[in-house]
């Protein structure tokens, strides 16, 4: 009698467990916010990618990418010194801002081209006449979006090489040297990222800077791997054997590239900085 007794209340027991245990089983499992985390970021496939696309190009390729909206970064030789060229003139064109705001400089300043002036390679002023006047602020707009040669060698003995050499060490471009003309992808980047994030410069002036960089004669590399609606602020460096460009893909996260190269054809460099510019791109916005 006390075994059917114990037996009798055991499966009074189970009657009553098993819709609860039914319940638990084809109820949907809901996971709590504390418990939700975020996927690794792993820029893996990436640098594979890139290393894919230059390891059969003649001389090294180095980038550097830089999230705003989460700070990580990733790249390629990121660190390697590589031929500044005309990224040179991206500090220079900071300088002249800051020395306007402190009232050193008077941006309607103007000044007469002289024929010693002249710089052959990129910009317009190499072909103008001799006396004509233009003022300081066309200069620095020639130099962001032309990349004049000439407007940078006026605007450089304006300022001072030991003036622009102090402003890239205040930036904290460590690698980075007027005297030998060398820089590297995480400095431009760094140069970037201040202007877009700091307080270098006035809002005003970093929003003039920023679009004389936006529509540039030169959207050949970094703009080509973007699709047509997007913009991206940019400054281009090229010389022999160098083909590189910099800047800040301007979307609702903005994110900072870079692309360097030394010892390239140029040929190769025309096809490879827009693959860059566009795997870079898919994996932002995958």
């Amino acid at each position: 009698l006390f075994g059917l007794t114990l037996l009798a209340i055991a499966f009074f027991y189970l009657k009553m467990q098993i819709p609860l245990l039914w319940q638990k089983i084809v109820s949907p499992l809901v996971i709590t916010g504390s418990q939700v985390s975020k996927p690794k970021f792993d820029p893996s496939l990436v640098l594979d990618s890139v290393r894919n696309s230059t390891k059969d190009l003649r001389g090294v390729y180095g980038f550097y990418v830089y999230r705003f909206d989460d700070q990580n970064e990733y790249g390629l030789h990121q660190n390697e010194t590589f031929p500044s060229a005309s990224l040179m003139k991206l500090p220079v064109m900071l300088l002249f801002y800051q020395e306007v705001e402190k009232g050193n400089l008077d941006p309607e300043t103007k000044y007469i081209l002289k024929e010693k002036d002249k710089v052959l390679g990129a910009g317009i002023l190499q072909g103008k006449s001799s006396g004509t006047s233009y003022t300081y602020h066309q200069l620095i707009e020639y130099m962001g979006q032309y990349s004049d040669n000439t407007a940078f060698k006026v605007i450089r003995q304006v300022l001072g090489d030991e003036k622009i050499q102090e402003t890239i060490d205040e930036l904290g471009m460590a690698k980075t040297s007027l005297k030998e003309f060398e820089t590297t992808p995480q400095d431009i980047g760094l140069f970037f990222q201040k202007l877009y994030q700091g307080k270098m410069i006035s809002n005003e002036h970093r929003e003039e800077l920023l679009k004389f960089l936006t529509k540039t004669a030169f959207e050949d590399w970094l703009p080509k791997g973007l699709p047509g609606n997007i913009k991206i602020a940019h400054k281009i460096g090229k010389d022999l054997g160098t083909f590189s460009d910099g800047g800040i893909v301007l979307m609702d996260k903005p994110y900072i590239i870079v692309v360097m190269s030394k010892n390239a054809r140029e040929l190769e460099a025309n096809e490879v900085l827009p693959k860059i510019s566009k795997i870079i791109w898919e994996f932002e916005n995958k």
